[in-house]
């Protein structure tokens, strides 16, 4: 059987995902603006702030990080960068651990 592959944003954590959801939303975006550009609903971009509750898919982060990239390139990156870091440096502890 063949797997989709979501690509990037397969990648992405939780915290990530968020991450990004906040810099759009710092950038001066309502939530309902953000919902209204992923197609989804105010309160589950609200929840996706909580972290208590859900985060984005992966359908709504690779439109979210369409969103995040037009607006802040560097940011994005940025956010990028960290999740890759933070993934390498588990990585080599797992590594590096005894099983």
């Amino acid at each position: 059987m063949k797997y989709r592959f979501d690509g990037l944003a397969e990648f992405v954590s939780r915290r990530g995902r968020v991450m990004l959801l906040q810099l759009v939303l710092d950038s001066g975006m309502t939530q309902n603006e953000v919902a209204v550009y992923l197609s989804v609903t105010q309160q589950a971009v609200s929840k996706w702030l909580n972290p208590r509750e859900t985060h984005p898919c992966n359908k709504n982060l690779r439109r979210l990080l369409k969103l995040a990239w037009e607006i802040s390139p560097r940011g994005s990156l940025e956010v990028l960068k960290h999740e890759h870091d933070t993934f390498s440096e588990l990585f080599r502890s797992f590594a590096n651990s005894k099983h």
